[in-house]
């Protein structure tokens, strides 16, 4: 695909500060989907979480830049100085990474796979993913899957909803006490999910700006729910809080924790949520996304022997992936070769003689031997005549 891009910022040379700058909320995304219409991009995907902010695209490059520092408010020299670009085929090797996990933060971490499949899902909603995009996100989705099945890459405390539930147990074992999950998206979900399970003495609150996403879940889940219009007059009453929140505003400042009893606050939004000054209150702990992956580093080595493993497969579809994209590149050829054959048998006697159902099967015959050589790299633009010969030797053959 030669004119595939990636361009972003994350986590291997960035800190939350600027991730954060260049994060792309849901509304923001909307934005850069209208933007990229408006430029005639054919494929265009956005792909924000907390460690990454990725555009995938086939197009200019300079106009993608141009759409991710517009609709994040960033200077060009800012995101010089931080973003990396790949093409091509090193283009597609990362897209296969990403959605595996092998590129993320936490080595096997499969939540990026969620992450990854409603970010195609969104680009297709807004009709910027050609049947190609499309095509190799869904290979994408195999080889990830595949890993998951065939290697122990993801075994293990690999993902952070997960790390959320090692922090408290080193910070409150398994003690009694009062937690306000405050956003319930699928990362906060999995987290109040997770407490439940491994922490059932915990009572859990859920917060959530749309009040029926958190009742839903908390109906389910037999939580409590707070308004999110609450929330300020509500802190004190809990000894943690945590965070996973979707906002470009700080929900937590050192106002609303005054007289509170928290004992400890877990920032996992991307941008932050909590305001800088809460870190001069003594007695609240405050940890962000980044303590969560430095946690899961300790699983990291057993998971490298794995690798090599996952590597093959995810080179074995991106093989695939390409030899289709070459069949599909040439479908126009392939369709023109079968109506040539197929005016050629009219005009040979003997041809003409069979029936229709031998016919076919020799133009069908002929059609793979054109296929096979497509997808050997032999030839892609065909000579008519040396494809007739081939027809005829077939023909005489039968």
């Amino acid at each position: 695909m030669e004119n595939t891009f990636v361009l972003g910022i994350s986590h291997k040379n960035t800190d939350i500060s600027t991730r954060s700058a260049f994060s792309i909320s849901a509304e923001k995304q909307n934005e850069c989907y209208n933007l990229a219409k408006e430029l005639d991009f054919k494929n265009f995907v956005v792909l924000s979480t907390c460690n990454r902010t990725e555009i995938y695209g086939t197009g200019s490059i300079f106009l993608a830049e141009n759409i991710f520092t517009t609709v994040c408010n960033q200077s060009k020299d800012l995101l010089d100085k931080y973003k990396f670009v790949k093409t091509t085929n090193d283009a597609l090797s990362h897209i296969f990474n990403v959605a595996s996990g092998l590129d993320s933060r936490i080595l096997g971490d499969y939540e990026i796979l969620g992450q990854f499949k409603n970010a195609f899902k969104l680009s297709k909603e807004n009709g910027m993913l050609s049947t190609e995009f499309e095509r190799m996100a869904n290979s994408c989705i195999q080889a990830s899957k595949e890993i998951k099945t065939k290697t122990a890459l993801s075994k293990g405390t690999v993902s952070s909803s997960y790390a959320v539930i090692e922090i408290l147990k080193e910070k409150i074992g398994e003690n009694f006490k009062k937690c306000l999950l405050i956003g319930t998206g699928k990362f906060g979900n999995n987290i109040s999910k997770n407490i439940k399970h491994y922490l059932p003495n915990i009572e859990l609150t859920l917060s959530n700006r749309t009040y029926t996403t958190a009742l839903e879940i908390a109906t389910a889940q037999r939580f409590k729910i707070l308004p999110f219009e609450e929330l300020n007059i509500s802190f004190q009453n809990y000894d943690i809080i945590i965070l996973s929140s979707s906002t470009e505003e700080y929900i937590v400042t050192s106002d609303t924790l005054v007289n509170a009893k928290t004992k400890l606050i877990l920032d996992l939004s991307i941008p932050l949520t909590v305001h800088p000054d809460c870190k001069k209150i003594k007695q609240i702990e405050i940890l962000d996304i980044n303590t969560i992956s430095a946690i899961l580093d300790k699983s990291l080595e057993s998971r490298k022997k794995y690798l090599p493993v996952a590597n093959e497969i995810i080179n074995n579809h991106l093989s695939a992936f390409i030899d289709w994209k070459n069949f599909y590149k040439q479908r126009g050829q392939i369709i023109d070769l079968k109506n040539i054959l197929k005016e050629v048998s009219k005009s040979c006697p003997y041809i003409s003689k069979l029936n229709t159902e031998k016919i076919d099967e020799l133009v069908n015959k002929t059609i793979q031997t054109f296929v096979k050589s497509l997808k050997q790299n032999k030839f892609f633009k065909f000579e008519t005549r040396e494809i007739i010969d081939i027809f005829m030797q077939n023909a005489e053959a039968n």
